[in-house]
């Protein structure tokens, strides 16, 4: 995940000079993009073709996702060391283990939608 890569760099990072931690703003672009703020709007997802199936929106040339501008910054108000480097790698440590756990959950919830979709399939094949 992208968040997973953050907080891996900044924890790699922690003795570099100068450095800054890495946020992402996963939540708040989520929000905005599904339209929170306004009851009822919905995802509008992009296909070049009214015949595809959806679910190519946020996708390069590449076929990689690629995070949207402003989604990723950089921690640069605070300061904890004379060096310049402002990574708390106690707060980045409890991240990487919210992240791992929150990641594992939705694998999971995942994996069950499309283990009873499966069944589903299968049982009316019947």
């Amino acid at each position: 995940s992208l968040r997973g890569h953050l907080i891996a760099h900044n924890i790699a990072n922690a003795d570099t000079p100068n450095y800054k931690a890495k946020r992402l703003r996963f939540e708040e672009f989520l929000a905005r993009e599904l339209g929170a703020d306004v009851p009822g709007s919905t995802l509008p997802l992009a296909r070049t073709n009214s015949l595809h199936l959806p679910g190519t929106h946020g996708f390069g040339t590449s076929g990689k996702l690629v995070p949207p501008i402003g989604i990723i910054y950089t921690q640069d108000q605070t300061t904890f060391r004379l060096d310049g480097n402002n990574v708390d790698i106690d707060h980045e440590m409890a991240e990487q283990a919210k992240n791992a756990l929150q990641y594992s959950a939705m694998t999971d919830l995942v994996s069950r939608r499309l283990s009873s979709l499966r069944t589903a399939i299968s049982e009316g094949r019947r």
